[in-house]
């Protein structure tokens, strides 16, 4: 089960960190320009044990996809888990950690972590090789940079 991890220190504080991506709306925020999402039945509030549906388009293939997915663990500021519902999205299994961590008083560090299982068994895995890693290097080397220039007012 391929595990890819994304980090960047940013001039903000955890709090701060945290709060950017303290709710649905920032994922529009930090979506890659060429890519649709568009929330379904959105909550008021994350929180642990919320579920709501994305319908994603992207590129090269723009086919909507749609993903359920459940926040299995929130912790603010610290970090919040989300997880594809089985069976209900493009992946055979994903699970995404977001870890918000203090450095001092007005520096955090965000850390990405995915760990996934392209559908399709040894065809995912050849499509892993072929693009999917790459495609989900490069949205959130975006997103990371999204989130710091907002932080950061650049």
């Amino acid at each position: 089960m391929p595990t890819l991890t994304f980090t960047t220190e940013i001039a903000a504080s955890q709090e701060a960190l945290f709060a950017f991506h303290d709710g649905t709306e920032a994922l529009t925020k930090i979506t890659p320009p060429g890519t649709r999402v568009r929330l379904i039945d959105a909550p008021a509030k994350l929180t642990q044990g919320v579920v709501f549906t994305l319908v994603v388009s992207q590129p090269p293939v723009f086919v909507p996809l749609r993903w359920r997915c459940e926040f299995l663990i929130w912790e603010p500021p610290l970090r919040f888990v989300d997880r594809q519902v089985p069976g209900s999205g493009p992946f055979a299994f994903w699970e995404h950690e977001h870890r918000f961590e203090a450095l001092d008083a007005k520096r955090s560090q965000l850390t990405d972590t995915i760990t996934y299982t392209p559908p399709f068994g040894p065809l995912g895995k050849l499509a892993d090789a072929l693009f999917i890693r790459k495609q989900l290097t490069e949205m959130f080397a975006y997103r990371h940079r999204v989130t710091k220039a907002a932080l950061e007012g650049v």
